[in-house]
């Protein structure tokens, strides 16, 4: 295990005050750099429609639970506002800074400091020629090294691969505990209830399917806008067999996932990786995805795809599933882990890579 024994890093990341991708990413890296010695300060900066639900404390604390006293005591975070003057004096105390995104004001100030700066960048790039997105590129370009989380993503910010750039994708504190795929029962969802994630999409493909729902229940995990939407349409429709379970910890969320068949992620925008079919393959659990955006390459080369926003195509990729003998599906269930280590790099390698950056930069 690389020595990161007094080591301080500076950790930046936007921040909407919900648990999604990128706080979930920041806790898994925050975690195995305290187990080796690092002292970490993360803030999180708060942007436009900020809201704190209260959920990335209760994974925090969930998470600081199995530290060590002396661990804990080496990790500090904190909400920030956008122009909030602790940012300079975090960076001029750091040795490392990690941008989570493009962040003008963390670029600016590394340089200033003479820090190390590297980034990881989730989002792919918008086109335009708004001040905002020139800025941001600006500031991609000016990071030491640069760390994007899919090929899609890395595509849309460099057609033409920079020195100093790679893929390295984002990861969950996977669960090891894997269950017998003949005790799996029925379909997962995962996400904020918002429109982009295919939420509706998925409540009508569903509701053609007509399966027997003791069976082939579909499990709906987290919270969102559509929420009250979600639960008129199956009232209006009478839709047997949904389960929604709302915002569950991420003990409870691994606990869902090794238990479903199917992870089910239909988004029908551009996702920029798609984290779930991550931790689903991580216990076997094979996918059904859409192919746009990131999460064509995190469901893997076995996933069974269908079209974005393709209500029909969705149904008869889960007829399929239904379908499925048990001798396919757990060859299906095999290759989903197999593929997934090829994937997915060690956090081995942020360490390194900070170390590679003080000791030559």
């Amino acid at each position: 295990m690389t020595d990161l024994t007094n080591l301080k890093i500076l950790m930046l990341a936007p921040c909407l005050g919900k648990f999604g991708g990128i706080e979930t990413f920041c806790l898994t890296l925050v975690e195995d750099l305290i187990h080796r010695g690092a002292s970490i300060r993360l803030l999180r900066k708060k942007v436009a429609g900020f809201q704190d639900d209260g959920s990335i404390q209760r994974n925090e604390n969930e998470i600081r639970s199995s530290w060590a006293e002396e661990e804990s005591k080496r990790f500090t975070s904190h909400f920030i506002s956008p122009r909030d003057s602790v940012i300079k004096h975090a960076i001029c105390e750091s040795d490392i800074v990690h941008l989570h995104n493009p962040m003008i004001e963390g670029v600016w100030y590394a340089q200033k400091f003479s820090k190390p700066c590297v980034m990881t960048i989730y989002n792919w790039r918008r086109k335009g020629i708004h001040p905002r997105l020139l800025a941001w590129r600006w500031a991609v370009g000016q990071a030491d090294k640069r760390w994007y989380i899919s090929e899609f993503v890395w595509d849309s910010w460099e057609k033409k691969r920079r020195q100093g750039s790679g893929r390295l994708p984002v990861v969950s504190r996977m669960s090891q505990e894997e269950t017998s795929p003949d005790q799996r029962k029925g379909f997962l969802f995962i996400g904020r209830l918002v429109p982009n994630k295919g939420i509706r999409v998925l409540l009508e493909a569903y509701a053609k399917l007509k399966t027997n729902p003791k069976e082939w229940p579909l499990t709906m995990l987290g919270d969102g806008p559509l929420r009250e939407e979600v639960f008129a349409t199956i009232e209006e429709q009478s839709i047997e067999g949904v389960q929604m379970r709302g915002f569950v910890s991420e003990s409870e969320r691994h606990r869902y996932t090794r238990d479903a068949k199917w992870m089910v992620t239909p988004p029908h925008t551009q996702e920029d990786l798609g984290l779930t079919p991550l931790e689903a393959r991580s216990v076997g659990v094979p996918c059904i995805a859409s192919t746009d955006g990131g999460v064509k390459e995190t469901a893997g080369p076995h996933a069974l795809f269908c079209k974005p926003g393709d209500i029909n195509s969705l149904v008869e990729c889960m007829k399929k599933a239904i379908q499925m003998d048990d001798s396919q599906y757990q060859e299906l269930s095999r290759l989903a882990k197999v593929d997934l280590q090829q994937y997915v790099r060690p956090l081995d390698e942020y360490a390194k890579e900070y170390l590679s950056l003080i000791h030559n930069g």
